[in-house]
C-alpha cells in the first residue's frame, strides 16, 4: 500500500512538473526580441538585454526593458520603437523570403528598427536603404502570410530543446 501511494504521488508529481515546463515554454515563445531592450536601440545606440523585472505585454508579445524609463517610454509610443516587418529579417523580406531577424544585428533608419538574419545585412541596408526598404514593403503583405520556418538556435528560450 505504500508502495501504491509513492507511485500515485510520483505522478502527481511528475505530471506537476511538466504543466510548469509548459508554461515556461509559452513564456519564452511570446518573449519578443529575445528578451533585448527594444528602446535601448534608439536610446543607447545598442542592443541591451532587457530585465525581467521591466517587463511588458503588447500584442501578445512580452517587451523587456533595462530601466523603468525605457518601459515607460516603449507605453507611451510602442509603435516608434517595434522593429520592421514584425521582427523578421528586413533583407530577407526584401528578397521576398521570411528569416528570423537577430536583434544582435540590427540597424536604425530614419527612427526605425531594423533587425537582419545575418550580420551582414546591416551594411547591405546601410549602402542603399531606400532600395531595401521600398523591396520589403512591396513583399511584406505576402511574405507576412508565410509560415514561420524552424527557429534558429539563437532564438530558443533556455531550457528550449535544440
Amino acid at each position: 500500500m505504500r508502495q501504491l501511494i509513492s507511485l500515485i504521488l510520483a505522478g502527481m508529481i511528475a505530471v506537476a512538473s511538466l504543466g510548469t515546463i509548459g508554461g515556461a515554454q509559452a513564456a519564452d515563445d511570446r518573449l519578443a526580441l529575445k528578451g533585448y531592450d527594444p528602446v535601448a536601440y534608439f536610446t543607447e545606440s545598442h542592443a541591451m538585454v532587457g530585465d525581467p523585472q521591466f517587463q511588458y505585454e503588447w500584442d501578445g508579445a512580452i517587451y523587456r526593458f533595462a530601466s523603468a524609463r525605457h518601459l515607460a517610454l516603449f507605453k507611451a509610443e510602442p509603435d516608434r520603437y517595434l522593429p520592421q516587418y514584425n521582427n523578421w529579417c528586413a533583407a530577407s523580406v526584401a528578397k521576398g523570403e521570411k528569416v528570423y531577424g537577430n536583434p544582435e544585428w540590427w540597424l536604425v533608419v530614419d527612427g526605425r528598427l531594423y533587425l537582419f538574419g545575418k550580420p551582414i545585412g546591416a551594411g547591405l541596408m546601410s549602402n542603399d536603404p531606400a532600395t531595401m526598404k521600398e523591396a520589403a514593403d512591396k513583399n511584406w503583405p505576402r511574405v507576412s502570410k508565410i509560415p514561420a520556418p524552424p527557429r534558429p538556435d539563437y532564438m530558443r528560450g533556455a531550457g528550449e530543446p535544440r
